[in-house]
């Protein structure tokens, strides 16, 4: 190849400089080669190039010829193009530019030339920016297994579950036949393609074995990194849900971190004693828009919100006529026959006044009741039900067996139009009385109107325990999400708070030392370090908690980006295969 392109070189000199047609043809037959080997430099000079002499860009003295000239962007895609062909991209294109070549009007260049001239070009690229070369032949590489989707035995290894074991071992056998590929790619004959073959499965095949440990390795310190407090699906839903009722949360209480948590409560200082405050009111706030209300569950509120309900009754009621059914006459019958066996009879004469009272109130209407009738009688069996609730628990039931019996006639009553606002108006008032139960607790949240998840769930599984459970409470999972996330840690004796409490008892021995070294004891390195140390102490958790605090700080400790498990088989495949191709074709530089 050299002594041709001296040739090719020396053939364009005499073109340029006017030598006959007879001399070229004698210079080249002189040299052993034909016309053909040369064609386009003789025939008189046509189509010769001008000769170039030494000392212009791209010369290159051993072949006499400009050899092109490639910047890094170009050597990198030359690298690009032969990784992802497998080193047969200029056999390819040599046959095909010689077939071009070979229609009339064209020079007439044979496959060898074009090969030759094509592998001139690819080591011109290579020498002349060599990083930038290896890079593309890298980044086609990761091309390949971006392309395949990470396919191949490694691949299915992971996908069918198998140990890291026989994934190191199918990411091996796929190094080694993509890098042994390339290696017969890069040869010339039948003995450089073998050599090629087998040096680049060699190198491949150690290149993949090692990369599943690596990825594997790399993935748990970036699953750390990124995602330092993973936490469990169940618990990000509870903290997303929170989220989405106004309640803000901290890192540590999102992750379930104690750790964290501890953090934050010791060093958090008056941003983390500010999230809590607000947490505990917006919570109150969720659990009152339950019943149509907002705001804290004080006394002045709840009575209000009460106050709104009933007007809210009371207009329903007033444009609406109870009318009497088979379903009230079954439920009264039901209650007077449950309580009739256990009442004494003193309360059975009052229960039956109470039922006889309804029921006159029907025949005076002809089979109706007006609405303010029925808001009437609800009202005093409502009272009189609470009256009795501490007292004789069987009779406030018996009463309010007779007030349900009204209240389910009035909804089957209720004309179509009203029928949303009246359900809707009922749950909020069952609600109310939840929120009634869960306010009366004891304690400074209690005493400020702050209700707990903790009470919250005890008010509203009282005597719906069932309908708490199955998720049929308004409260359900507002209360759930709430303890599960919001519960306080222990105050105090715990391993997590003290090691927390200690990083400032760390900082003054540490920063004393090194200050008291610094200033010597002559000049009074003691206490000048007993003061740096005493500042250190002071000022070191502070800022710590001032960072773990601030908004990025938090979005960070909690964020769950690349929480454990979330790589899957599929994404560690790519990985592993975007590792195996890209590193092989990196390595393959170490063939002999």
């Amino acid at each position: 190849m050299a002594d041709l392109a001296r040739i090719k070189n020396n053939v364009r000199k005499m073109a340029a400089q006017g030598a006959p047609e007879q001399d070229i043809d004698g210079y080249i037959a002189s040299e052993g080669v034909t016309v053909d080997d040369v064609r386009g430099f003789s025939a008189s000079g046509h189509n010769a190039p001008e000769y170039v002499p030494p000392g212009v860009e791209g010369y290159n003295p051993e072949t006499g010829m400009v050899e092109p000239q490639y910047g890094k962007a170009g050597s990198a895609a030359m690298g690009a193009a032969d990784a992802t062909t497998f080193g047969f991209g200029d056999e390819l294109a040599s046959t095909v530019a010689a077939g071009l070549e070979s229609l009339p009007g064209r020079s007439g260049l044979s496959r060898s030339q074009i090969l030759a001239q094509m592998r001139g070009n690819q080591d011109a690229a290579q020498a002349q920016n060599p990083g930038s070369y290896l890079a593309g032949q890298v980044g086609g590489g990761v091309a390949q297994a971006l392309a395949t989707g990470g396919g191949g035995f490694a691949a299915n290894a992971a996908r069918s579950g198998g140990s890291l074991g026989r994934v190191a071992l199918g990411s091996g056998l796929d190094g080694a036949a993509y890098l042994g590929l390339q290696g017969a790619g890069g040869g010339t004959d039948l003995e450089s393609r073998a050599k090629g073959a087998g040096w680049g499965a060699v190198i491949g095949g150690a290149t993949g074995l090692a990369a599943p440990y690596i990825v594997a390795g790399l993935s748990k310190a970036a699953q750390k990194a990124v995602s330092p407090f993973a936490t469990s699906a169940d618990r990000t839903a509870a903290a997303k849900f929170l989220g989405s009722e106004g309640v803000p949360l901290t890192a540590g209480q999102k992750t379930g971190s104690k750790a964290l948590r501890y953090a934050e409560s010791e060093i958090g200082g008056d941003a983390a004693a500010n999230i809590m405050e607000d947490q505990g009111r917006a919570f109150t706030d969720a659990a009152m828009r339950k019943a149509g209300g907002n705001g804290l569950a004080d006394p002045d509120t709840l009575a209000a919100l009460k106050g709104r309900l009933g007007k809210e009754f009371e207009d329903l009621s007033a444009r609406n006529t109870l009318r009497l059914d088979q379903g009230i006459v079954d439920d009264m019958t039901g209650a007077a026959q449950e309580y009739a066996r256990v009442l004494p009879a003193d309360q059975k004469a009052i229960f039956q006044n109470l039922g006889d009272d309804i029921i006159g109130r029907f025949k005076a209407g002809k089979n109706a009741m007006s609405g303010k009738d029925y808001q009437t009688i609800r009202s005093r069996l409502t009272r009189m039900a609470k009256n009795y609730r501490n007292s004789d628990g069987e009779f406030s039931d018996a009463i309010r067996g007779l007030r349900d019996a009204l209240d389910n006639g009035m909804e089957r009553s209720i004309q179509p139009a009203d029928k949303g606002a009246w359900s809707g108006l009922r749950q909020r008032y069952g609600n109310y009385k939840v929120l009634e139960k869960a306010a009366n607790g004891g304690g400074e949240d209690a005493a400020l109107g702050i209700i707990s998840p903790a009470r919250l769930r005890m008010a509203a599984s009282s005597g719906n325990q069932s309908g708490f459970a199955t998720g049929k409470s308004d409260f359900t999972k507002l209360a759930k999400a709430g303890q599960a996330v919001m519960t306080p840690l222990p105050n105090s004796g715990t391993a997590s708070r003290l090691a927390v409490r200690n990083l400032g008892a760390m900082a003054p021995s540490i920063v004393g030392a090194g200050a008291g070294g610094a200033y010597g004891a002559q000049d009074g390195g003691g206490l000048q370090g007993a003061l740096a140390g005493a500042l250190a102490g002071f000022v070191a958790p502070r800022v710590v908690g001032k960072m773990m605090m601030s908004k990025q700080g938090q979005r960070y400790l909690a964020n769950q980006l690349l929480k454990s498990g979330s790589l899957t088989a599929e994404k560690r495949a790519l990985i592993n295969a975007v590792l195996t191709y890209g590193g092989s074709a990196a390595t393959g530089r170490l063939a002999p």
